[in-house]
C-alpha cells in the first residue's frame, strides 16, 4: 500500500462518508438499511457501494467548486440501491455516464474527499438526478477506511417529493479509471511470459499513485537485477505530496498473467509508508492496477 491514509475530512460534524461478480450483479460492499421514497412510493435500499476515485471536472460543477484543483483529495461516492448493480452499471454511475433503468432505484452521494462539500443525487428511470428545489438533510458519518453512519434527506420541487433515510456500515474501496490504457496495446496471454522478461528491466515512471487519503506520490521504479529466471529486484524512489522521500525495495514476479510487485524493505517508518503489494495488468509500456487502498499507473521510460 503506501502512505498512511487518514481520511479525516470524512468525519462530518453534524453535517457532522476488483470485486467478484455473481449472476445478479456486484455484491454489496457492506450493510445498509433504509428506504427511498418517491412521491409516496417506497423502495427498500438493500445494497451499498463506497468507492474512492479521482475527481473530474464534472464533479466540480456538481459540488459548486470553481476550480477542479480544489478537489485534490479525490471523490468519495456512496451509492445505495434497491438491488445489486451489474458491474457495467456501477462503472457507469461512477463515470457520471448513467442513463437510468426501469428497475433500479437508489441514491448517490457525491462527496469531496476532504469532507468540505457533498451533494445527493437520485438514481431514477431517467438517470442520476441532481437535487433541485428545496433540500433538507441530517448527516452523521464517521470513518476513514470504513464508513459508518446515518443520512436523511428530503428533496422537494414543484412536482415531486423525494426522501431517503439510511443507516450503513461499509468499507471504502479504491475505484480507478484506466484512461491511460485506452490507446495502449494489451499484452496477450500467450505473449505474457516472453514480454515480461523482455520489458521489465529499466526505469518505470510513476504516472499516477493515489490512495484513500489525500496524499499522492511521484517518482520512479528502477528494475536493475534479475534474481531468478522469472523474477526481478527493483527499487521505488518516491516523493510523496507531503515531501517525504521513500526508498522501497521490491521483488517483481508474475501471478498468472499479471505482474506481481511485493514490497520487501522500506527506509521510513510505517507511519509514512507501508510495504506495497500489487498485481498489475500488463500493457505495452504500461503497468496498471490497484489493491484495497491504492491504485498506481507505471509507464516504461524510453530506452
Amino acid at each position: 500500500m503506501g502512505f498512511t491514509r487518514l481520511v479525516t475530512g470524512l468525519l462530518f460534524a453534524v453535517l457532522t462518508l476488483p470485486l467478484p461478480l455473481h449472476a445478479a450483479g456486484v455484491p454489496s460492499d457492506g450493510t445498509v438499511t433504509g428506504v427511498l421514497t418517491i412521491n409516496g412510493k417506497k423502495y427498500p435500499l438493500t445494497h451499498i457501494y463506497a468507492r474512492k476515485r479521482e475527481a473530474w471536472p464534472a464533479d466540480a460543477k456538481v459540488l459548486g467548486v470553481d476550480d477542479p484543483g480544489e478537489l485534490s483529495c479525490g471523490i468519495v461516492e456512496l451509492i445505495a440501491t434497491n438491488t445489486a448493480l451489474p458491474e457495467a452499471t456501477l462503472a457507469a454511475i461512477l463515470r457520471d455516464d448513467y442513463h437510468g433503468s426501469e428497475k433500479i432505484r437508489g441514491i448517490r452521494l457525491l462527496i469531496d474527499g476532504a469532507g468540505n462539500k457533498w451533494e445527493p443525487l437520485f438514481l431514477l428511470e431517467s438517470g442520476a438526478l441532481h437535487a433541485v428545489g428545496t433540500t433538507d438533510s441530517r448527516t452523521e458519518v464517521q470513518g476513514d477506511r470504513r464508513l459508518k453512519g446515518k443520512i436523511a434527506v428530503k428533496n422537494e420541487d414543484v412536482t415531486d417529493v423525494r426522501t431517503f433515510e439510511i443507516s450503513f456500515d461499509v468499507p471504502l474501496r479504491v475505484q480507478y479509471a484506466r484512461t491511460e490504457a485506452e490507446g495502449a496495446e494489451r499484452i496477450s496471454d500467450d505473449r505474457f511470459a516472453e514480454e515480461f522478461l523482455k520489458a521489465m528491466s529499466g526505469e518505470w515512471k510513476i504516472e499516477r499513485w493515489l490512495g484513500l487519503g489525500c496524499t499522492t506520490a511521484s517518482g520512479t521504479l528502477s528494475i536493475d537485477e534479475r534474481i531468478s529466471p522469472r523474477a526481478f529486484r527493483g527499487t521505488f524512489h518516491i516523493t510523496t505530496s507531503k515531501g517525504d522521500k521513500v526508498e522501497e525495495e521490491v521483488t517483481i514476479t508474475t501471478a498468472g498473467t499479471k505482474v506481481h510487485i511485493q514490497g520487501e524493505k522500506v527506509n521510513v517508518p510505517e507511519s509514512i509508508w507501508i510495504l506495497d503489494k500489487y498485481d498489475l495488468d500488463f500493457w505495452k509500456n504500461l503497468m496498471i492496477g490497484n489493491n484495497a487502498t491504492d491504485f498506481v499507473v507505471l509507464r516504461r521510460a524510453p530506452l
